[in-house]
């Protein structure tokens, strides 16, 4: 009976170890273990389920990101504990603000900016051949264009792109292309081809 439930309890760590990691797990691995290794806890009095709340939320916010760039936040954030002896976790802003200086989160993962792109906004911006310069200055700020000061970033942004697509397209056909200039082209197709989905898809 003995072997039979050490078969069984072994088994079923097998299985365990053979599910695939989660991006929530893979988060606690490299960020939040780690953290709670080099002694992070929440404030007294924080209760059990608040603190599971605010690490899944770490959690699933943050699966985004890249091992490398998950182990690079997580000893950045080592440092800034908080309280007298600093080893509070940091607020959630403080978190989310150092990964995004780390590793900026894709558009896709904004889905009240995505929806701008779907909007009538989107498809002016395609028409005026400035897609590309929005979705750049989106994934910087996180925001619509406010103000003219936006507007005229962006527009310069679109037209260093058209100049820069011009001359790229001009020395292919002449058989006279640069270092960098496939790398280049190949990102701003791939990126504009992007951007285009989302538009048209909400069309």
């Amino acid at each position: 009976m003995a072997t039979q439930q050490a078969e069984k309890d072994q088994n079923e760590r097998d299985v365990q170890t053979s599910a695939p990691e989660t991006k929530r797990d893979r988060v606690r691995r490299l960020l939040i273990d780690p953290l709670r290794k080099n002694g992070f806890r929440f404030k007294h009095g924080t209760a059990p389920e608040a603190q599971q709340k605010a690490l899944d939320r770490i959690a699933d916010d943050l699966g985004y990101m890249s091992d490398r760039h998950l182990s690079v936040l997580a000893a950045s954030l080592a440092t800034k504990g908080e309280g007298s002896s600093r080893n509070f976790w940091p607020g959630y802003a403080t978190i989310i603000g150092l990964a995004e200086a780390f590793q900026p989160r894709p558009l896709e993962g904004w889905p009240a900016l995505v929806s701008w792109f779907g909007s009538a906004a989107g498809a002016q911006a395609l028409a005026g051949n400035r897609l590309l310069a929005e979705f750049q200055f989106f994934q910087q700020k996180k925001r619509p264009p406010l103000s003219d000061q936006d507007r005229n970033a962006i527009a310069a942004r679109a037209e260093d792109h058209q100049r820069q697509f011009e001359l790229i397209t001009d020395r292919e056909r002449r058989g006279v292309m640069r270092d960098g200039d496939q790398r280049w082209l190949d990102w701003y197709e791939r990126e504009l081809a992007c951007v285009e989905a989302l538009v048209r898809g909400a069309q």
